[in-house]
Order: C-alpha cells, then sequence, then structure tokens
C-alpha cells in the first residue's frame, strides 16, 4: 500500500492484484443466488409432492414458473431493504430475521395474488407448502455458503471493493483498520494523513500539499473514490479539504469519525452502517449513465469508421501529397480526471507543436497547408478523434480537450476550470455547438466556453448528447472555421 503519512497502518487488500470480481458483481451474483434458490424450491417442491402423493415425477412447470415470480418479487423487495449491501453479503447470520419477513411477506403475496387470480385450484397446498420450506433452506444455505465464499475471495484476493483514498486526522486514521472499509465494500490503496494548522482549526500550508498529493496519487492508483475519516467537529478543515478536492473526479465521502461511531455502537447499530456515511461530492454520470454513453459511443465511432475508412486512408495519402511530413498530428492533451492522452488529428499545418508554449490557430494562419484549411473548414481534421473514442480516452460529447501548455496557462486564470475534467473529453461539445470554437484569444471567451462545458456536465443526459450531435453537424454547414 502507498503510504504518505503516519499512522503506518497496513492494509489487507493488495492493490496489485487482479481482482476477478469486483464488489458490484458480488452484489449481483447474490441476488442471481437468491432468484435460482426460489426457481429450485419451486421445482422441487412440486415434484417431491407429486412423488409424495403418486410415487412418481410428474410435470414440474408450474413449480418453475411459481419459483420464478416468487424469485422475482424477493429480490426486488430485498433489493430495497438494502439486503444486498455489501455488509449483508458478508456476514449475513446478522439479517436472517430481515430475509424471512421478506420471505414471508412473498409467499403471501404469491398466494394472494392465487386467490384474486382464481389460479389457486391448479396448485396444491401441499405442493406450496413444500416450496415454502425448500425456499426457506435454500435461501439460508445459498447465502452462508455464498457469504463463505467471498470471505476467501478476499483473502485471496480475487474479489476487491471500490479502490479508495484514505484522507484523514492521525488520531481518526489510528482508530480505522481495513476491515472496517471492507464492510463498506471498499479496498484502501492509500491512506495520507494530513497535516492541521497550528490553531488545529484547518489545514497548515504542508497539509494543502498533501492534498494535493492525494489528488494525483487517486490518478496514479487509478482509485474510484476519496474517503475522509476528519473530526465532524472540525467545520474548517472538512471545508477546506472538500475544496481541495473538488478539482478531481472522483466521489468523496465522509465516514463517520470514532465520537459518531462510539454512540452508534453503543445504540447496537454497527459503527460503519452505511447510511451514516454523508457523499460531500459525487461523480457527475453515475455507473448506469457511464455505461450507456460509452455503449454509444462505441456503436456509433466504430460505424463510423468502418464507413469512413477509404475516405481517411485517402485523405492521409493527400495530406502527405499536399506537403511535407506525417498525414496524422499527435498532441498531448488534458482528459478525464486531469490524465494526459495522446490526440489524433489529421495533420493541417507545417507546426507540430506540443511543449511548454502551443500557438493557437488564428486567420490566414501561415502554418495551415493549403489542403489544410479545406480540413480545418469541413472539421475533417477532426475525425482521426474517432479512434481516441475507441480507445476511450474521449467521448463523442463533451468539453474540448485543451493542450497541456493550454490547460496550464486557463487552469491557474479560471476558478472553475477543474470540474470540465470530471468528464472525458469529446470530439464536439455544448461550447462549439454555441459559438465557443476555435481560438480563444481572451479570457472571457474561454470562461463562457468553461460556464457552458461545466453545465453540459450538470445537466448531461443520453439525449443531450444526440440534440448536440445534431446541432453540431448544422453548425458545420454554416460556421467559419480557420
Amino acid at each position: 500500500m502507498n503510504q504518505i503519512a503516519p499512522p503506518p497502518l497496513q492494509t489487507i487488500v493488495d492493490s496489485t492484484s487482479r481482482a476477478r470480481l469486483s464488489y458490484q458483481s458480488v452484489q449481483a451474483i447474490t441476488a442471481a443466488i437468491d432468484g435460482f434458490a426460489f426457481i429450485l424450491a419451486g421445482a422441487l417442491g412440486f415434484l417431491s409432492y407429486q412423488y409424495y402423493l403418486s410415487g412418481e415425477f410428474m410435470n414440474g412447470d408450474d413449480g418453475l414458473d411459481v419459483g420464478f415470480a416468487a424469485g422475482v418479487f424477493f429480490v426486488t423487495l430485498a433489493r430495497a431493504r438494502g439486503l444486498y449491501q455489501i455488509q449483508v453479503v458478508f456476514s449475513p447470520q446478522g439479517y436472517f430475521k430481515k430475509l424471512y419477513v421478506i420471505l414471508s411477506l412473498t409467499f403471501f403475496t404469491l398466494i394472494s395474488l392465487m386467490f384474486l387470480l382464481k389460479v389457486g385450484a391448479q396448485y396444491s397446498r401441499g405442493s406450496v407448502l413444500a416450496f415454502g420450506l425448500f425456499a426457506v433452506a435454500f435461501l439460508t444455505a445459498g447465502r452462508l455458503g455464498w457469504a463463505r465464499f467471498c470471505a476467501m475471495g478476499v483473502r485471496k484476493g480475487t474479489i476487491a471493493g471500490r479502490r479508495v483514498v484514505v484522507v484523514g486526522e492521525a488520531s481518526e486514521l489510528e482508530r480505522l483498520a481495513p476491515p472496517d472499509l471492507l464492510e463498506l465494500g471498499l479496498a484502501e490503496v492509500a491512506r495520507i494523513g494530513v497535516i492541521q494548522s497550528d490553531s488545529g482549526k484547518g489545514l497548515s500550508q504542508k497539509g494543502r500539499g498533501q492534498i494535493a498529493g492525494a489528488v494525483a496519487l487517486a490518478r496514479e492508483l487509478r482509485a474510484s473514490e476519496f474517503v475522509l475519516m476528519l473530526p465532524w467537529g472540525h467545520e474548517r478543515l472538512l471545508a477546506e479539504v472538500g475544496a481541495l478536492l473538488r478539482p478531481s473526479a472522483l466521489s468523496v465521502k465522509l465516514l463517520p469519525d470514532f465520537a459518531i461511531r462510539s454512540v452508534v455502537s453503543y445504540s447496537g447499530r454497527g459503527g460503519f452502517d452505511p447510511a451514516l456515511a454523508i457523499e460531500i461530492q459525487r461523480q457527475p454520470l453515475s455507473r448506469w449513465d457511464r455505461l450507456s454513453k460509452r455503449a454509444i459511443d462505441l456503436s456509433l465511432s466504430l460505424g463510423a469508421v468502418a464507413l469512413l475508412s477509404p475516405f481517411l486512408l485517402a485523405t492521409a495519402l493527400a495530406i502527405r501529397l499536399d506537403s511535407r511530413g506525417p498525414a496524422m498530428f499527435r498532441q498531448r492533451r488534458v482528459g478525464f480526471d486531469n490524465r494526459e492522452f495522446v490526440i489524433f488529428k489529421f495533420r493541417t499545418m507545417t507546426a507540430l507543436e506540443d511543449g511548454a508554449e502551443v500557438s493557437q490557430a488564428r486567420r490566414n494562419d501561415a502554418r495551415v497547408t493549403r489542403l489544410g484549411r479545406l480540413l480545418r473548414r469541413s472539421s475533417i481534421d477532426e475525425l482521426p478523434q474517432l479512434f481516441n473514442v475507441i480507445r476511450g480516452d474521449m467521448s463523442l460529447v463533451g468539453p474540448r480537450p485543451h493542450a497541456v501548455a493550454h490547460h496550464d496557462q486557463f487552469g491557474g486564470a479560471i476558478a472553475s476550470y477543474a470540474l470540465r475534467h470530471h468528464v472525458k473529453p469529446g470530439l464536439t461539445g455544448m461550447a462549439q455547438v454555441r459559438g465557443f470554437r476555435g481560438e480563444t484569444s481572451q479570457l472571457a471567451q474561454m470562461e463562457r466556453r468553461v460556464e457552458l462545458d461545466i453545465w453540459y456536465i450538470n445537466n448531461w443526459s443520453l439525449a443531450l448528447d444526440l440534440a448536440i450531435m445534431a446541432r453540431t453537424c448544422l453548425v458545420l454547414l454554416r460556421q467559419d472555421v480557420y
């Protein structure tokens, strides 16, 4: 585990191991096991009762149907009651009472529906009773067996939670053991103790540097979340740490401090009850939002590359014939969570700048080649960025990525500039379709572009992405680009 500040504690999760299952997958598998337990109980319950009456096994389809319906209803209710949270999956013994209550409600609802739909006559009471007994047995055995398997998986490193960087005050960190975080589905990959000011009410200068180091370390370790372990009574310290973490694209959660955990544990509840965690910063897009956006990006970009590949090859050949130099232009840009990547474009200039200073293209720029003017005017030079989308560096829609030199320049001048990196950069974006495209010679122009980028992030939807794509086509037909 990476360590920046004392106290030195060792995590039980090896951050270098390759986890085959995430905690989200464990939760989904638990629901599937519960559902299968009901289906199996339905089939065996009906078949065993038929065998008890007639001495032979007959049709078990009715049992499968009833088991499936009961399983769907049970899983839905159990999920609503939080019975698929990680601490329930790992330690089901303390939650069987709640599981059996949901099970009883499921059977009560099932029997009521049979009565209302007047189909109870085709299902014997003995079959339903046998189904219920098998369901209790299979649900109990399934939960216990799966919990044991998960515990073994955690020890071997084949199951790991969300990778988190823990930031905290020394006295709080001393009382935090990595297994405490496992109850919340979190795998600690780094721990950073912050140094407060002499007054003890805020961060010292060194403490602010430690928070900056935490952001960089989280990016390097591919963490997905920050966890704060700070005294809840230190309002200034909480405010300063939260503000310094705001440029990061990761979610930030504040866990209960030792005083709060002591009171909660004394009341008979777990000190690390997930309900007590406060999310003071969340990622703009949920996991499902990111998956759906990525699915759109991949399907459209792969289709576009397949359709345009002859045209792309012809354009590359034309560039080589028109002027000396490579057909492709590569430049370091800053993307999601301030991570650098190499962007691909068709070369339109004689210059290939990618250093501490990068000059933006201007009207009648002498560096632009003859063919380059046509490519820039039609935005054909941007098409190779489809490969950046396929690689996952970019999205089809999002804030436009800036060169590293421009990122450093504007990042220090515009307070909210870093927030535009909370999502992946895009081929096009809200700022581009609203007319803020091309050179930004004045700071006010970049400020307006940043405002539109942040509005897009805060109001994202798939419908908005599709609308921006459609509007981009119209803008390209009438906008003067140089």
